[in-house]
């Protein structure tokens, strides 16, 4: 008996094993942890993007595009873009790694997860930002603006590590206390918010203008065609896939769900897994930064899509989080 218990405390509880240990052969997770925080450190070193006028070109990578808003005294927009774009997906990462080769509690490592699944996704705003800064700084030979290839490193680095954290969600993943379903009264919720994302696809969301005669307004739609027609790809597949595929896929899943009053649990789980992958808030706060960021250079109004994608946002929020609540039953 003390043989076996000198043998199992050596080789660590299922809950406290490395899962490195409990998935051998894979190599998979960390192998893209790895890869995303090398491509990080170069796309946040590397020219991001450049603005190009008569007199003279200025080229900003994401460090020093966060340093302009500190010099410019935009504190908290430098810290947000600090945090989001910089110091969280650096220590996602890294945590992705200390997850895979450090003996960790089973419930400790699940909820590290949740958390990384849950943030994971702001990490976009810089690449979000600087999107909707090349759809929308087109103003002749004034001014225009081109993404750099600090941009496609820093994308290319967010998107594998997102990868990352999806594949590791279901290793990690603990038994929880049944819930109630998803309750069929969240179409109140749900109709309105998808109306109101539907409406600001289409409408401006914010006009640029420079010396009274050189204007150029951006909508989702228009701007994402005009990210194709420049070449900008990257950009231009990031923006239909998270700010325009992903959210009609979780409205059309969430109200067929609610319809059926949330009785199928595998649906639920797959709409949550989709729900993380939905980034309209992500893209709303970009284009307040926007605002923020032109106003040095040009007049920048607001129009009627940004309030009406805002507001959805909002509403999304709230209604990701009775998503997040459902379980299986």
């Amino acid at each position: 008996m003390s043989q076996q218990f000198s043998d199992s405390t050596r080789e660590g509880s299922p809950g406290t094993q490395r899962l490195l240990d409990l998935h051998r052969g894979r190599w998979d997770i960390p192998t893209l942890a790895l890869l995303a925080l090398v491509l990080l450190a170069f796309g946040v070193l590397v020219p991001a993007l450049t603005f190009e006028n008569l007199f003279a070109d200025d080229t900003f990578s994401v460090l020093t595009g966060i340093q302009a808003f500190f010099e410019s005294g935009n504190l908290l927009l430098g810290l947000l873009l600090l945090s989001f774009s910089v110091l969280f997906p650096a220590a996602k990462m890294v945590t992705i790694g200390v997850l895979w080769f450090a003996r960790i509690g089973e419930r400790r490592r699940a909820e590290l997860v949740r958390w990384l699944e849950l943030l994971g996704k702001w990490s976009l705003l810089d690449a979000f930002v600087i999107a909707v800064l090349v759809g929308t700084v087109q103003l002749g030979i004034l001014t225009e603006a081109r993404a750099e290839p600090g941009i496609w490193l820093y994308l290319a680095a967010i998107v594998l590590s997102l990868i990352g954290t999806f594949l590791l969600q279901p290793l990690v993943r603990t038994r929880e206390k049944a819930e109630h379903l998803l309750p069929t009264a969240g179409l109140w919720l749900t109709v309105p918010c998808a109306v109101l994302y539907g409406a600001g696809l289409s409408l401006p969301l914010i006009e640029v203008e420079k010396c009274w005669f050189w204007e150029n307004q951006f909508s989702l739609l228009d701007g994402t065609t005009q990210l194709f027609a420049r070449g900008e790809l990257p950009l231009a597949i990031a923006l239909v896939v998270f700010v325009l595929i992903v959210p009609t896929l979780r409205f059309v899943g969430l109200v067929a769900l609610r319809l059926l009053r949330g009785t199928d649990s595998r649906a639920i789980v797959l709409l949550r897994a989709i729900d993380k992958w939905s980034m309209v808030d992500v893209f709303v706060l970009a284009i307040f930064v926007v605002v923020s960021k032109l106003g040095a250079i040009a007049t920048v109004e607001p129009r009627v899509g940004m309030w009406l994608l805002f507001a959805a946002a909002v509403l999304s929020v709230v209604d990701s989080v009775l998503l997040q609540r459902a379980r299986r039953a």
